[in-house]
């Protein structure tokens, strides 16, 4: 069978049928999957979260989004991205909207997805500081819940008091600013707008607001 499909390619090559087309030909020949294809599942579907470590609607969105990201974490990619004001003078570089502790907070969260890059293990961080509101955003919460998720705070918190941390920051405000988005939560998925979080309801969500309404969203986009 091989010895054939050697002087097959070999006679089509005389033919200057192209490269590309023959391993098409002989991929779905054959069964095999070709290049493209492979590309294709290999591109996972970006989901982005514009967020505040300290807003209670982040802490509502990101509570669902738990739940999705179990569902569709093969074909997906999770990121959270921090809404502040960019300024020179603030210690963080930027003001947040619930003061320099969410910040703080904000830093954590990005310096734990820069050090652990399993986002299951980091929405499991965030339901565990989620637990205690007022904690958000301290030294001792941020440890013990790194630490319960089964995460070495070192590196996190060397990252947090470093130019790394910072510059993590300051790159995750301006790419908020980039999308316009203003209100955290919103949602991202696939590039696009696709739902806020904002007053305790949900807005702007023409498919739906909820985890299975998320899932099918992601689905959908890994189809195209």
């Amino acid at each position: 069978m091989t010895n054939k499909i050697d002087s097959l390619i070999s006679d089509l090559c005389k033919l200057n049928i192209n490269n590309t087309s023959l391993n098409n030909f002989f991929g779905k020949l054959l069964n095999v999957p070709t290049k493209e294809q492979n590309d294709h599942e290999r591109e996972k579907i970006p989901v982005e979260l514009f967020v505040m470590s300290r807003c209670p609607d982040a802490v509502a969105c990101e509570e669902v989004m738990a739940d999705v990201v179990k569902e569709v974490n093969d074909i997906s990619t999770f990121k959270t991205n921090y809404i502040a004001t960019l300024n020179s003078s603030a210690t963080y570089g930027a003001t947040c909207k619930h003061g320099d502790l969410e910040c703080n907070g904000n830093i954590q969260e990005l310096c734990f997805q820069e050090v652990n890059s399993n986002q299951l293990t980091f929405f499991n961080y965030l339901m565990c500081i989620h637990r205690s509101f007022d904690r958000i955003g301290s030294h001792e919460w941020a440890k013990q819940c790194s630490e319960e998720v089964g995460q070495d705070y070192d590196p996190i918190d060397k990252c947090v008091n470093s130019d790394t941390g910072l510059n993590l920051f300051i790159k995750s405000v301006q790419k908020s600013k980039a999308n316009q988005a203003n209100v955290s939560c919103t949602i991202f998925i696939d590039g696009h707008k696709r739902c806020i979080r904002d007053g305790g309801d949900w807005y702007d969500c023409p498919d739906g607001n909820s985890d299975k309404d998320f899932v099918k969203s992601i689905k959908n986009a890994y189809k195209k």
